[in-house]
């Protein structure tokens, strides 16, 4: 299911970025129309962990981020778009995505920060595989 969830999350955040034209004194700098080159998971980690507080409660659904991949690959930036419904998901949501690192997106050969839509699932707490 993770390995799932990560394609799913590569794919969405690739299909929904969209650019930060950079600028150099309030001028535009040409590189928009250069290919893009989407920014890539590197981190192995699954940092969505589910929120033990939810637990008790069975609290579930997506809470859909968007997210800032710096041009080093971390996360500066994140909110929440859509809602899951539950405070605690999506605060968890809210805070594990700083956990993620990415190989930053480039444009014309060099590393720009990207904006990106993140869906973060979190399952009913029955529907959740054992783990060993």
């Amino acid at each position: 299911m993770r390995s799932a969830l990560a394609t799913v999350l590569l794919f969405v955040l690739a299909g929904c970025a969209d650019t930060v034209n950079p600028t150099a004194g309030g001028l535009r700098i040409g590189v928009q129309n250069a290919p893009l080159k989407p920014p890539v998971r590197i981190d192995s980690l699954h940092p969505f962990e589910y929120p033990p507080a939810a637990w008790s409660y069975g609290a579930s659904g997506t809470t859909v981020l968007k997210i800032l991949i710096s041009e080093t690959g971390s996360v500066d930036s994140a909110f929440v778009l859509q809602s899951s419904g539950d405070p605690a998901l999506d605060s968890a949501a809210i805070v594990n995505s700083r956990h993620l690192e990415w190989e930053p997106a480039e444009q014309g050969g060099r590393p720009i920060p990207i904006w990106g839509r993140l869906p973060v699932i979190y399952p009913r707490p029955e529907e959740r595989p054992d783990e060993p």
